[in-house]
């Protein structure tokens, strides 16, 4: 009944109101990552953590990525994540040779069917995974035809090795493997 009598005065007793009100200013953050990706097509956070999320997150990123710059078409970005990746580079080349030739890419789209669970060997991680392609073709400048791959794709047998940059905070393309 003591205890009960000392806690009850206690609330009794007038206070005093606080003279100062909590500060509007944002509370302190941990620094932002720098940007990687174009700017309307930036790579997600969730893409840039070193484990197994991560790497998958980056893997459809990377696709979304493909189909982006396709469109442009424009290799810049597709060449800073995959520096050392000899068909990343590839790649990148067909898509800046096309515009600097006036040419343009039709369809082509790609799709992720399934993807396995990601192997992970400290910093570097190996994916499997299916991806679909859709009917793709290369035109010139008036429209004219100049390739064709008029039939998708449904399933090719894919991969691609990442390895993690502590400098970008992110994975690199190491290896990738379209069908």
């Amino acid at each position: 009944m003591l205890a009960s009598t000392v806690l009850l005065t206690g609330c009794a007793e007038k206070q005093q109101a606080s003279t100062s009100l909590p500060t509007t200013e944002p509370a302190p953050t941990t620094e932002s990552l720098p940007p990687l990706g174009p700017a309307d097509l930036p790579m997600p956070n969730e893409a840039r953590t070193q484990d197994a999320a991560g790497a998958e997150a980056f893997l459809r990123y990377w696709i979304d990525l493909l189909n982006h710059q396709r469109a442009i078409p424009s290799g810049e970005e597709i060449r800073a994540l995959g520096p050392e990746c000899q068909d990343c580079l590839r790649i990148a080349g067909n898509y800046d040779d096309a515009a600097s030739a006036g040419n343009r890419y039709e369809g082509g789209e790609l799709s992720l069917n399934d993807v396995t669970a990601p192997l992970i060997d400290r910093d570097e991680v190996m994916i499997a995974f299916g991806a679909r392609r859709e009917a793709v073709s290369l035109l010139d400048a008036k429209g004219a035809l100049l390739e064709s791959r008029a039939e998708p794709a449904p399933n090719l047998s894919s991969g691609i090795t990442l390895v993690w940059s502590s400098a970008d905070h992110s994975w690199l393309v190491k290896g990738f493997t379209l069908g």
